[in-house]
């Protein structure tokens, strides 16, 4: 997969000029020189460049890979097994500021925010009425900013001045330098006010392959727990949940194996053209990144579980099976949103909200426990007190999400972190690529202990 300049968007086509319902994108390469502003000039090609936003995500180093594996690994369920530096560090949970990953995840994130951005400005410049592009546009500005904020920014302290750069116009090279950063309320703030604009501007849809009404409530809801609003957590999963167009799968592994499946919310689709680079790295023997056999899948196999089904265990590596079991299968998709984990976010607002009583968190959480274990519901045994089940929750949290970008999160999030991997508090945080606090002159500034 190419390297994304954050300063450039490639511009594609789409085989119909309707983005919602194009399954087959035609990708155009256009001359390197020609600067993504002068590439937007009408409707059609503003559509285009929204489709361009889903090649950012692509790539290799984003939910095409990387991103979605470097989170397993500090999160303790994930081994690096083969002999890339940048994964063996990320597994120790010690990650120097020069770690390969985390210079191309700022930039990941941020060629994602400035691309929208470039979308935004020149809707309004040439006076196009489409709220579709504009809505996906506010949608994955949202996005770009949450993967810098949970990964660069100390996202669960409300209080601090350490967020991450937010501007919401397209800029240069020189302007980025310039740009301080915000502090984490202000970087939260940018975020819900963009998935709010895109809630207003995007229909409901059971397309799930590109940004509806029903992600934007969905990613809503999970920045509201971050965040810390539980009563918005949960007020905005319960309005996902309740949507028709999305249904828990009778099979936990359906979703894997079929395309827009009734759970998925939205999904990064990938073609031959254009392939997942996850298998590649999951997939080779030895594979770059393993499961973790003591602290993930044991568990899963002594229970029998069938989301274990999805690991193969040859006695020495734990392969992951989600995206496909050889390298040459590339065309799984990458699930950024499904049903699943409204019921999660919903659980663990209720439990936030009510720690002292966790009948209805635990009600909730068999919703997800019971339709892959129907025999082994979690009960208040198992879960006396909010301690307690904050450790089924991470249980049932990696079961469902594991390997799909979020396990280093959950256990920031709800405080395991430093317990499950014997790590400073300050490396709860990853360290801003020293490259751009230096490019900058320290007006990015880095995070404090590294």
């Amino acid at each position: 997969m190419k390297k994304i300049n954050i300063w450039f968007i490639t511009l594609v086509s789409c085989l119909s000029l309707t983005l919602i319902g194009c399954s087959d994108i035609l990708e155009v390469q256009l001359d390197d020189e020609i600067r993504s502003e002068d590439a937007i000039t009408d409707a059609i090609s503003l559509k285009s460049a929204v489709v361009g936003l889903y090649d950012i995500l692509q790539s290799s180093t984003y939910y095409g890979g990387e991103f979605v594996l470097a989170h397993a690994l500090t999160g303790g369920i994930a081994d690096a097994t083969g002999f890339r530096e940048r994964f063996t560090q990320l597994d120790n949970a010690i990650i120097p500021t020069s770690n390969l990953y985390v210079e191309s995840a700022w930039i990941d994130a941020y060629a994602l925010v400035n691309a929208s951005n470039l979308i935004l400005e020149k809707a309004d410049e040439l006076q196009l009425d489409d709220p579709n592009s504009k809505g996906s546009a506010h949608f994955f500005r949202a996005l770009g900013l949450f993967d810098a904020l949970r990964q660069f920014g100390q996202f669960t302290d409300l209080n601090s001045d350490y967020g991450v750069p937010v501007y919401t116009n397209y800029i240069n090279a020189n302007t980025a330098l310039t740009i301080p950063r915000a502090s984490v309320s202000d970087s939260y703030n940018q975020i819900t006010s963009d998935l709010l604009k895109a809630i207003d501007m995007l229909e409901y849809s059971d397309n799930k392959l590109y940004a509806t009404k029903g992600a934007a409530e969905a990613l809503l809801a999970r920045v509201y727990l971050y965040q810390g609003a539980y009563a918005l957590a949960e007020q905005y999963a319960d309005t996902v949940l309740g949507n028709f167009d999305y249904e828990l799968n009778y099979d936990y592994n359906d979703i894997y194996y079929d395309e827009e499946s009734l759970e998925s919310i939205l999904e990064l689709q990938f073609l031959d053209t254009d392939g997942n680079g996850l298998t590649s790295l999951l997939s080779v023997s030895p594979p770059e990144v393993s499961a973790n056999y003591g602290d993930f899948y044991v568990y899963m196999a002594d229970d029998d579980d069938p989301r274990g089904d999805l690991y193969y265990d040859n006695g020495r590596i734990v392969f992951v099976d989600k995206y496909g079991i050889n390298d040459g299968e590339v065309t799984a998709n990458a699930i950024i949103l499904k049903l699943s984990e409204m019921y999660l976010i919903k659980a663990e607002a209720q439990a936030r909200q009510n720690p002292t009583n966790l009948t209805n968190a635990i009600a909730t959480l068999n919703e997800v426990r019971t339709r892959a274990l129907p025999s082994m519901p979690i009960t208040a045994t198992d879960a006396p007190d909010y301690d307690a089940f904050v450790g089924v929750l991470l249980d049932e949290r990696a079961r469902e999400l594991a390997f799909e970008g979020h396990r280093w999160f959950d256990i920031v999030r709800l405080g395991r972190a430093e317990a499950i991997l014997g790590i400073e508090a300050f490396r709860t945080v990853y360290p801003i690529p020293q490259s751009e606090v230096s490019i900058s002159q320290g007006v990015i500034q880095q995070n404090p202990g590294y």
